[in-house]
């Protein structure tokens, strides 16, 4: 069936640089510390943003995103046990730059359809749901129940317009890049 509604939100250029920890570092020897943690830090458009995976896998995951730097900050030295701000950027080092050029629908109302194309080559597309507000009392019980129930959402979702989406195994942005740069 054809989506109940759908709504162009048009094209927008992001210019990201993801940043890890250095490999010099004493707490790790991998050069992409975080990334491999599930953790992703990036600069969009200037704008500090952390991605945290909180579950999921490779093709449908479920994210926590931050967006202010002291945030960031914070969930950093719990991570890695050192305080660095945002004017050092947070003690890391960039690992990937990129722009994107994404284009964006909202369809059924509630689903953002995104369509990302790199400027080294690569596209890939996602469907996505976002809740923002405030709970109280369990605050990971009610993450985890609100990402279950938004996945599931997504999954109906793209089952039902299943002719919209490819098939096979995605490959993420980063993994793209890496792989276009020989590991690097």
């Amino acid at each position: 069936p054809p989506f109940r509604t759908i709504n162009y939100l048009g094209t927008k250029t992001l210019h990201d640089t993801y940043y890890d920890i250095p490999s010099s570092s004493s707490s790790s020897t991998h050069p992409h510390y975080l990334s491999t943690k599930g953790i992703w830090i990036r600069k969009r458009n200037n704008t500090w943003q952390a991605k945290i995976r909180r579950g999921g896998n490779y093709t449908n995951s479920q994210f926590q995103e931050l967006s202010s730097p002291a945030e960031i900050s914070s969930y950093l030295a719990t991570i890695t046990g050192v305080n660095k701000p945002e004017k050092v950027n947070f003690g890391l080092v960039p690992m990937a730059d990129f722009v994107t050029v994404r284009e964006s629908w909202i369809a059924d109302r509630e689903f953002t359809i995104v369509q990302d194309e790199m400027d080294f080559g690569h596209t890939v597309g996602e469907v996505e749901m976002e809740w923002k507000g405030e709970c109280k009392g369990d605050v990971e019980g009610f993450r985890r129940k609100k990402m279950e129930e938004m996945d599931g959402k997504i999954g109906e979702f793209m089952k039902r317009y299943g002719w919209a989406f490819c098939g096979g195994v995605a490959k993420g942005k980063l993994s793209a890049y890496f792989e276009m740069r020989g590991g690097r």
